[in-house]
């Protein structure tokens, strides 16, 4: 097994090494008919010089047509001695989904170890929109169809002026009527879906 990882760790360096030498043959090909191209364009003929970059931009090619077939090798052996690893690590399995581990033991028997399920429980969502409470809870956008759990926001309602009224016929006109405005359990409550902002349902205390 240690032979196998040295190998995989070896054909990866080469990997790497190749594509970095390839990386550098294309940029310097892009320089030369780059080059090339601008001393056409100005001299309008052929030099020595040209053909030399020309013969390089040959070599270039040749050489990155040589090292994509050794990449091609190198790369299907490693993929070969990669599933050889996935294969003998099937052997020791870990069942994340159904809680179970298979621990196979040196006899050839497998011991299964089940996971007890969790202690809390799993969150209740409201389907209904017209019976949701008002604070914040999990439901369905009739909107956008996402499971999410609702913003809410509170607003001015009768029952707000109706108590300020109260309070100012009960005498409390030194400001203290305006206290109903500031308790949140004398509002109206609205649900807003925080995905596409649609108003979901809005709670009146009347």
């Amino acid at each position: 097994m240690a032979s196998s990882e040295s190998e995989l760790k070896k054909i990866s360096t080469d990997l790497n090494y190749i594509s970095l030498k390839v990386q550098q043959l294309e940029e310097r090909r892009k320089i030369l008919c780059i080059f090339l191209e601008l001393r056409e364009r100005a001299e309008f003929g052929q030099t020595e010089e040209a053909a030399a970059h020309q013969q390089e931009i040959n070599n270039i090619d040749n050489k990155l047509k040589e090292l994509r077939e050794k990449k091609a090798e190198l790369q299907i052996n490693y993929d070969s001695h990669l599933k050889a690893k996935e294969k003998h690590k099937e052997k020791e399995t870990i069942n994340t989904d159904q809680g179970v581990i298979s621990n196979p033991s040196q006899s050839g028997t497998n011991i299964f170890y089940v996971e007890p399920p969790p202690s809390f429980s799993a969150p209740s969502v409201i389907l209904d929109v017209e019976k949701l409470p008002p604070h914040p809870c999990r439901t369905q956008c009739p909107d956008c169809r996402e499971f999410v759990e609702t913003e809410t926001f509170t607003s001015i309602s009768s029952v707000t002026w109706l108590m300020c009224v109260i309070l100012a016929m009960l005498g409390c006109v030194a400001g203290c009527c305006l206290i109903p405005f500031c308790v949140d359990a004398l509002k109206s409550t609205t649900h807003r879906c925080p995905k596409c902002r649609t108003k979901l349902a809005t709670i009146k205390r009347l």
